[in-house]
C-alpha cells in the first residue's frame, strides 16, 4: 500500500511494541486510543500491528509501516532497559546512527537530583539516545522523549529535516505519556505536516439495546439500500449490553449527511435506542428518574444485585436509588418480599406471578415510586424443559399497575446475568420515557422488545 496522493486524506498506521502484548499479559489499549485520536484529527487509519521486543522484527515492522502510510505512530521500546530496542531497530531499518542528546541528559539529571538522587543511573543514558537528524520532543510526564523523523530522508547515517510525508513518531508505551505527547507536544507538528490535507468529518454514536446485531444490521441495510446512505459509513460494535452504531462521513457536508442518515434510521432505532451522554444505560435511567423526581427499588434473584450495582455506580445515584433486596433463596422471596408460599410451591421461583409479587413487595420494604424485579435461571444447572437455562422473568411495579414479561437469553451464566441486568434497565428506561410524554395516571407499563 502506497501513501495517499498529495491532497488526499492522509493515511496512518499504528505499531505497538512489547512482548507483553503478544503473551496476553497486557491488553493493547494504546492502539484503540490512537486509532480514535488519529481519526478525530482527520487521518484514515489503514492498519494496526503489534510485535514483540525483537530488534530485527521491529525493524521490519518499521519499514513496512512507514512505506504503507503517510504517518506511522509507534509506541513502546523507548525505555532504559536492554529489552527496549526501538531505537536500535530504527538504526537497523534505515542505517542511521544514534547520538546522545545533551539536552535530554541534562533534564534527566535535573529530575533525578530533584528527587534526591545525586547521580543519574547509567542505564538512563539510553533514554538520551536519539537517531541522528531526528527531533526529540520532551516528555513532561515521564523520562523517554517522543522522537520524530522522516524515513525517506535517511542518508549518510542521518535523517534530514522535512515537512513532507511520510513521517514517523516514536512514543513511550506508558498510556498517559503517550497521550500527552501526541495530543499536545507533537500536535503542532502533525498539523503543520498534514493539516492542509485533513477534510471535515462528522461522527455520531448511537446506542441501542434489546436487539441483536444481525437483526439490527438487516433492518438498517435494507432501509439504506432503498434510501441511499449518502456516503455515510455505518459501523456496528456489539456487546452483551447492546449494539453501538457509529455513523461516520467526511467532506464539506459531512455533518448534514450524517444527520440525514440518523433521521432515516429513527423509526428502526426508536424502540431500542437510548441517549448517549455516557455509554451506560444506567446513567440514562438515572437522568429520567431524577427528572421525574422518582426513585427505584430493586428485587433481584438471578442477577444477584448487578442492576443495583450498575445504578449505584452512577455519580449522584443516591437521589434516585432507594435500595434493594437480593432475594436469591425462596425463603427470602417469601419472608422479605411477601411472595406467596403457594405460588412458589406450585410454580417455582421463575414464574410471572413471582416476579410481580417481588416487584410489589420490594416497594413495601424499600419505599419507592417504581419497583423492578428479576428472577430467572442463569445456569449452568437448574433448567428444565419448561424453563430452560436463560429463562428470566421481569416485572415492573408502580402506582399505575404491574406487569411482567419473560425473555430467554443465550449464553453461559455470566452472559445471561449481564443480558438480564441490561434488559431490566431497558424495561425501566422505556417506562420512564413513556411516562415523560404521557399523563402518569391510568397507564400500563410498556412492553420492551427482547434481546436475542
Amino acid at each position: 500500500m502506497e501513501p495517499a496522493e498529495a491532497g488526499g486524506t492522509p493515511r496512518a498506521r499504528i505499531l505497538t511494541i512489547g512482548d507483553e502484548l503478544l503473551s496476553g499479559e497486557r491488553l493493547d489499549g494504546n492502539s484503540r486510543w490512537l486509532a480514535e485520536h488519529l481519526h478525530e484529527m482527520g487521518f484514515l487509519v489503514v492498519g494496526l500491528e503489534s510485535v514483540g521486543d525483537d530488534e530485527e522484527v521491529i525493524a521490519q515492522a518499521l519499514a513496512r509501516g512507514s512505506s504503507g502510510a503517510d504517518f506511522l505512530v509507534v509506541t513502546g521500546g523507548l525505555g532504559p532497559t536492554r529489552d527496549d530496542r526501538t531505537r536500535e531497530a530504527v538504526v537497523r531499518a534505515w542505517g542511521v546512527q544514534l547520538r546522545e542528546d545533551p539536552g535530554i541528559l541534562a533534564e534527566l539529571r535535573r529530575r533525578f537530583e530533584a528527587r534526591g538522587f545525586p547521580e543519574l543511573p547509567a542505564t538512563n543514558h539510553r533514554i538520551a539516545l536519539v537517531p541522528e537528524g531526528a527531533d526529540a520532543l520532551m516528555n513532561q510526564r515521564g523520562s523517554a522523549p517522543a522522537i520524530w523523523f522522516h524515513p525517506e530522508t535517511a542518508q549518510d547515517g542521518a535523517f534530514s529535516r522535512s515537512d513532507s510525508p511520510p513521517a514517523v513518531l516514536l512514543l513511550p508505551g506508558v498510556p498517559d505519556e503517550m497521550k500527552h505527547l501526541i495530543g499536545q507536544v507533537a500536535a503542532p507538528r502533525i498539523r503543520r505536516t498534514f493539516g492542509f490535507r485533513f477534510s471535515p468529518s462528522s461522527t455520531r454514536i448511537l446506542l441501542t439495546t434489546g436487539i441483536p446485531e444481525s437483526e439490527l444490521a438487516g433492518r438498517i441495510e435494507a432501509l439504506l439500500d432503498r434510501e441511499g446512505d449518502g456516503g455515510v459509513e455505518v459501523a456496528y460494535r456489539p456487546s452483551l449490553r447492546g449494539v453501538e452504531l457509529n455513523l461516520r462521513a467526511s467532506g464539506p457536508d459531512a455533518n448534514l449527511r450524517v444527520g440525514r442518515v440518523e433521521s432515516l434510521l429513527q423509526p428502526v432505532l426508536d424502540p431500542y435506542r437510548y441517549d448517549q451522554d455516557g455509554s451506560d444505560l444506567a446513567a440514562a435511567v438515572g437522568r429520567r428518574l431524577a427528572a421525574r423526581g422518582w426513585s427505584v427499588a430493586l428485587a433481584e434473584s438471578c442477577t444477584g444485585g448487578e442492576v443495583l450495582w450498575r445504578l449505584t455506580s452512577v455519580p449522584g445515584s443516591s437521589a434516585w436509588v432507594q435500595g434493594g433486596v437480593v432475594a436469591y433463596a425462596d425463603e427470602v422471596k417469601r419472608d422479605v418480599l411477601a411472595v406467596g408460599e403457594k405460588t412458589l410451591e406450585t410454580h417455582g421461583a421463575v414464574y410471572e406471578a413471582v416476579a410481580q409479587e417481588m416487584a410489589r413487595g420490594v416497594r413495601r420494604v424499600v419505599p419507592a415510586q417504581v419497583g423492578v424485579a428479576i428472577t430467572g435461571v442463569a445456569g449452568p444447572g437448574g433448567g428444565s424443559k419448561e424453563k430452560p437455562v436463560g429463562t428470566v422473568w421481569f416485572a415492573l411495579s408502580h402506582d399505575g399497575g404491574c406487569r411482567a414479561e419473560s425473555i430467554r437469553f443465550p449464553g453461559h451464566r455470566a452472559e445471561v446475568r449481564e443480558r438480564a441486568a441490561q434488559h431490566a434497565l431497558h424495561l425501566l428506561y422505556r417506562f420512564l420515557e413513556a411516562e415523560a410524554t404521557e399523563p402518569p395516571h391510568g397507564r400500563s407499563v410498556p412492553s420492551v422488545p427482547g434481546s436475542g
